[in-house]
């Protein structure tokens, strides 16, 4: 079964979203939102379950996003969606290509599985027929593959290049050139021959090309007649096409072979058979040619889940070594190994049925369960030991059930923050139920097999052990009994300690007098806050203004740094790739790096992945290489760049940096909303900390405001001249370069593009439309004199919503962010009062924000709601569960000091650990109150005996606990999701300690009147 299982490094999020993608050739983002657009969001905007509807207009083409509701059968809303497309085709502009459906994917959620170069003294395009042949037809129809994209070849074309002149002198137009080319080649069906036999049979005209000379033998026919053989019209060459793009590993050219793997495989296995299927491919290569292998993304995964391995091991040893300190006997240790064996045997199984993905996040689950599995062993044996019967069961279930309550929290969470935990919450919840089960059935009967009844029974202590122990319980029930006629005072100082959250009351209340005369007033707010603030805000204020201000989300990945620049329009793709080679050459003397791939994919966009090797990913040179890249580009003035860093290497960092902020502006008209935007950046410009404004932020890095020339002919002036409005257009469109092929012929046995173009297209520009005339159908077209050109400014992407524009507003807050975000809400309230219908603001976040945050930590509320019930069913009481709900608070102390005094990163894992508390700490509460509940009496003496005998089990289970999680703190901050989890597990488990054997049984025992 475990091959069977999905292995990746970080969750693969399911989106129950489909995208719609086409094309329009030549067509600016207005076009593609009106022909393309529009119409596909107006029909698909009947579908049922649809929650969400988007788009995004670009240049020659767009998307429109479906988010359906959870639990849709996808399927059958790709089928639905499909046939909608069917019939709405035909009625679409013919430029627009047919709508292609797609699942939408996280194009940054998984890189490339692996990457393979292949070189030889030989033309790229050579290499790429012998790739295909003999690597990658081997390897397409593996299972799990999804995409093996090849890059770095370009293809081959034929290239008609004619001359209107030479085509004037012979009567002939580029339009004849064009139809006859559209008339040939391929195979055609005339019609139908009648047999002798009275059978009719379709007659096949055989049109494909032998070779390229061949094609230059057709004959053209103008509109009088007259036939010309191609060759003797036009030039006709087999090129390579003009490079759309450049693709290249350590500033090398190589043809490069990606292979994608799809969502939900086990990445590791399949890297290990492709790379056994390529392996013995590579001998079948001709001689000349070389294989490599330069990226294997699975290198990273398996260090990281042997270096999981590794921990878990080493988690296993000190809970063995840790137990048998305590018990010095190996049958002892035996019963709770073979436990976790079992455990983990029963899991897989469960693991397999339920369909859980294996990532960090599930490993660690499994990791920590293993110390709630020796816990349960080791409550189940003590109770064998001591009373010889399994009536603990029940409590041992309730204590299992309030884990499992704590862990249903995760399903509570927002979609982006359940993706990461769910799997985390299912193996920890498996493996709980499972465990139940081996306690119940599994480790009883091991335990009777191994100790005979002698010394299954209680031992029997010296005199002396016994008059210790007596002394020691009388010093602890009077230590508690002094301590419970100041119950009240230790209650308020746990409650300080805990913290009171007046840290957070607003300075102002508008509208309440009474507030702003006390709490807002000038004495309050400069002389008492001060003071106030420190004496009752406690442990809960110094981890909020010192550690969750801080925090964020952070992903577990391989340290890469990303260079990403951006040209304006109308810039070449040789100029972006001279500005690249520069960066290019300085990053080939640089020591630490592993790879760097570059990939320019237009005049306007480029950018640099560098991976580093593995001993200095995790330094400096990370940082130091960003520094100098940034510092570096500025040598290139009119480039924007964005250089940035993921991974381990740029985890550990503060966010000291300056606050910044964006605003979501949503309308139905894009220019209306164009000027809300500008009057909503009036507002916001009124606060000195706020210099600027950015009224069109980029929604995507590829976004940007652009400009275009735009011609506009004279129709009259047209007229006059005899010019034909089409014959204007057309005249214009031959004489420049062609922007797409204008056929697709099948010559010896191949398919080639073919681009029809004048030969002198290269140098037509903008001087030649002010200059010079067009000839075309032998007219000429003055073309400065019948139009007129300018520059206009226009959008690179029209974003929408729900049928609504969307424009984005950002700004920087020179000063504390928590400031910065109260005065954008009060500009925010202050426009919702002016806008006009229709329209709407919105501040946007990308992590934790405040209002997000108490919903998350406002689910530990229906946790404890959860544990209190639980255990009102087990005890049959009201008033006993609120003594375990004592702890809980308690153990969060130890969190916030954890955090708030060592100034620990705070990520997920650490909410993580609010959860796991919540569900351990109340385990001990339950077995000490279960044993006391099942003694003939229940007074303060058996209360405190029943502290004292389950104070073994309980020390055990926490410090197993405890020791379980060392190693993943071995690894410091650097280690995302672990170290958070384990430093703030130990720390809440430590502390509660203190509730469990002072403030519980000070809580409890009653004070004789």
């Amino acid at each position: 079964m475990i091959p069977e299982l999905s292995v990746n490094l970080n969750p693969v999020k399911v989106d129950n979203t489909l995208q719609i993608s086409y094309s329009i050739a030549d067509a600016s983002p207005q076009e593609v939102e009106r022909l393309a657009s529009a119409p596909i969001e107006n029909v698909m905007s009947q579908l049922r379950d649809l929650d969400k509807i988007s788009s995004v207009s670009r240049y020659n083409g767009g998307n429109v996003s479906l988010e359906f509701s959870r639990n849709t059968d996808m399927g059958y809303k790709r089928f639905e969606v499909a046939a909608l497309l069917r019939q709405l085709y035909p009625q679409l502009a013919k430029r627009v290509s047919y709508p292609f459906i797609s699942p939408l994917q996280d194009q940054n959620q998984q890189q490339d599985l692996l990457r393979y170069t292949l070189s030889a003294p030989l033309a790229a395009f050579k290499i790429e027929e012998v790739l295909k042949e003999s690597i990658l037809k081997k390897i397409q129809s593996t299972e799990g593959v999804k995409a093996t994209p090849i890059y770095g070849a370009t293809p081959l074309q034929v290239g008609i290049y004619y001359s209107s002149t030479k085509l004037s002198s012979y009567s002939f137009t580029p339009a004849d050139l064009k139809r006859a080319l559209s008339n040939a080649g391929g195979l055609r069906y005339p019609g139908l021959a009648k047999m002798n036999s009275q059978q009719f049979l379709s007659i096949l005209l055989d049109g494909r090309f032998k070779n390229i000379q061949q094609l230059g033998e057709m004959y053209v026919t103008n509109s009088e007649g007259r036939s010309m053989r191609l060759k003797n019209l036009a030039e006709i060459i087999p090129e390579e096409q003009t490079p759309q793009s450049y693709y290249r590993i350590n500033a090398k050219n190589f043809v490069t072979l990606a292979i994608e793997a799809r969502e939900g495989v086990n990445r590791l296995q399949l890297a290990r058979l492709l790379k056994s299927e390529i392996n013995s491919a590579t001998e079948l290569l001709p001689s000349g040619y070389e294989l490599r292998l330069v990226s294997d993304d699975t290198e990273f995964i398996e260090k990281e889940l042997d270096k999981l391995y590794q921990r878990s091991l080493l988690s296993i040893l000190i809970l063995i070594g840790f137990i048998f300190l305590i018990n010095r006997d190996w049958r002892y240790l035996l019963v709770l190994f073979s436990g976790i064996v079992v455990n983990c045997c029963l899991a897989i199984i469960g693991i397999w049925l339920f369909d859980i993905q294996i990532h960090i996040y599930s490993l660690a689950g499994l990791t920590i369960s293993f110390g709630l599995i020796v816990d349960n062993a080791i409550v189940m044996i003590d109770h064998i030991h001591k009373y010889k019967n399994k009536h603990l069961f029940l409590a041992l279930f309730a204590a299992s059930l309030t884990t499992i309550a704590a862990l249903l929290l995760v399903f509570l969470l927002p979609e982006d923050q359940k993706n990461n935990l769910i799997d985390f919450t299912k193996i920890v919840a498996v493996l709980l139920g499972v465990s139940l089960l081996v306690a119940l059935f599994f480790t009883p009967a091991l335990y009777q097999l191994l100790f005979e009844q002698k010394a299954a029974g209680s031992k029997k202590q010296s005199y002396k052990g016994l008059r210790r122990r007596v002394k020691l319980f009388r010093i602890y029930y009077l230590f508690i009994a002094w301590n419970a006629h100041y119950r009240k005072w230790w209650f308020i100082a746990f409650l300080l300690a805990f913290g009171l959250p007046v840290f957070l009351l607003p300075s102002k209340w508008e509208g309440q007098e009474w507030y702003n005369n006390t709490i807002g007033s000038d004495l309050y707010q400069e002389d008492i806050r001060p003071i106030s603030d420190k004496l009752l805000g406690g442990s809960l204020r110094l981890f909020v203004r010192n550690v969750y201000e801080r925090s964020s989300y952070r992903e577990k990945e391989k340290t890469r740094l990303y260079v990403n620049a951006q040209l304006p329009y109308g810039n070449t793709l040789e100029q972006m790739n001279v500005i690249i080679k520069d960066f290019e050459s300085y990053l080939l003397a640089q020591k630490g790096i592993q790879t760097f791939t570059t990939n320019i994919r237009s005049g306007q966009f480029a950018s640099i992945e560098i991976v580093f090797e593995e001993a200095y990913e995790l330094g400096g040179l990370p940082y130091q290489l960003k520094a100098r890249l940034s510092a570096r580009s500025t040598n290139w003035s009119g480039v924007k760049w964005n250089i940035y860093g993921v991974g381990q290497g740029f985890s550990t960092g503060s966010s000291d940096q300056i606050p910044s902020f964006r605003v979501e502006m949503k309308g139905y008209n894009y220019f209306d909303l164009e000027r809300e935007a500008k009057k909503l950046a009036a507002m916001l410009l009124e606060h000195p900390r706020i210099q600027e404004v950015n009224t069109n932020e980029r929604l995507s890095w590829n976004d940007k405001k652009s400009e275009e020339y735009v011609l506009v002919p004279d129709v009259a002036l047209l007229a006059k001249k005899g010019i034909s409005l089409s014959d204007f257009a057309d005249g214009i469109r031959s004489a420049a370069r062609a922007g797409s092929f204008n056929n697709y012929f099948e010559i010896g046995g191949q398919w080639w593009p073919v681009k029809v173009q004048e030969t002198t297209a290269g140098r037509f520009d903008k001087y030649t439309l002010d200059n010079n005339s067009i000839m075309y159908s032998e007219k000429r077209i003055p073309v400065a004199e019948v139009s007129e050109l300018f520059l206009e400014s226009t959008s690179n992407a029209i974003y929408k919503e729900d049928r609504n524009y969307i424009r984005s507003v950002s700004f920087e807050y020179y000063g504390s962010g928590r400031f910065g975000d109260k005065y954008l809400k009060e500009v925010l309230a202050k426009y919702d009062k002016m806008k006009p219908l229709g329209y709407s603001a919105a501040k946007k976040t990308f992590s934790w924000g405040f209002n997000e945050a108490k919903k998350q930590y406002g689910l530990l509320l229906i946790l404890i709601v959860a544990i209190f019930f639980i255990c009102c069913i087990l005890f049959e009481s009201f008033r006993l569960p609120f003594f375990i709900l004592i702890l809980i608070p308690i153990a969060f102390i130890g969190l916030f000091l954890t955090f708030g005094w060592f100034e620990f990163y705070f990520d997920q894992g650490g909410y993580a650990a609010f959860i796991m508390l919540g569900g351990l700490t109340v385990n001990a509460g339950i077995y000490i109150l279960y044993d006391f509940q099942h003694r003939k009496s229940q007074n303060n003496r058996n209360f405190m005996k029943a502290v004292s005998y389950k104070s073994m089990p309980i020390l055990l289970t926490i410090f197993s606990t405890c020791f379980g999680l060392v190693p993943f703190v071995l690894g410091g901050q650097n280690e995302v999701f672990w170290f958070s989890l384990a430093v703030g597990t130990i720390g809440g488990l430590i502390v509660s300690l203190l509730g469990v054997f002072f403030l519980l049984p000070l809580m409890a025992f009653k004070i004789k009147k």
